[in-house]
């Protein structure tokens, strides 16, 4: 009986362990897929990126973030945070401003593209977010600020992507008879 029991704890004390280990990897990372363009270049359709959660630390100006739609229902979106709370956003020129001073933003699609965005100070425990891909985007310049209870997390990598990989001359895919295919540039690509 005793070497039973020794069996036992040899084969069940490592599993009871490693399910504990897998249920807490489990809530601390979450794999979203990518459905939209309005991220682009940092993000494209297809692209499965691993989040982790914020647990002791907030959003910061530059994070790209998952979050819960505004608009009451369960949608999970991506965005870049542009604005903190207290902070003053507006734009001139079709340049996002922060605190009256331009925003360096060597991530977006096409500079000079955020169009008008009335002058707002950002609430206490919100965020104000916009797409890489301004054209593209339905962001806080349409529905407003994100609270942070909206916050699901913050993209740290694309873990793969089988988005179309795109000829650069028509903007069509490069395959045509191919699905999706694995980009091999995108694997492991670290999320700025």
């Amino acid at each position: 009986m005793p070497r039973t029991k020794a069996f036992l704890r040899t084969i069940l004390q490592p599993m009871a362990v490693a399910i504990v280990l897998a249920g807490v990897a489990r809530a601390a990372v979450h794999i979203y897929s990518i459905p939209s363009s309005s991220m682009a270049p940092t993000l494209e359709p297809g692209d499965q990126i691993v989040v982790t959660r914020y647990i002791h630390s907030a959003p910061e100006r530059g994070h790209v973030i998952v979050f819960r739609s505004t608009a009451g229902t369960d949608e999970l979106m991506v965005k870049r945070v542009i604005g903190l709370p207290g902070d003053l956003v507006d734009s001139r020129l079709g340049r996002v401003r922060v605190g009256g001073h331009t925003l360096p933003e060597s991530y977006v699609m096409r500079a000079a593209a955020s169009g008008a965005i009335e002058p707002q100070v950002i609430p206490a425990s919100s965020y104000f977010v916009l797409g890489d891909n301004r054209d593209d985007s339905l962001d806080s310049r349409t529905w407003g600020v994100v609270p942070h209870a909206n916050v699901v997390g913050r993209a740290r990598m694309v873990l793969w992507s089988s988005s179309h990989e795109l000829d650069p001359a028509s903007a069509q895919p490069a395959h045509p008879t191919t699905e999706k295919r694995p980009q091999r540039a995108r694997l492991f690509k670290w999320i700025d």
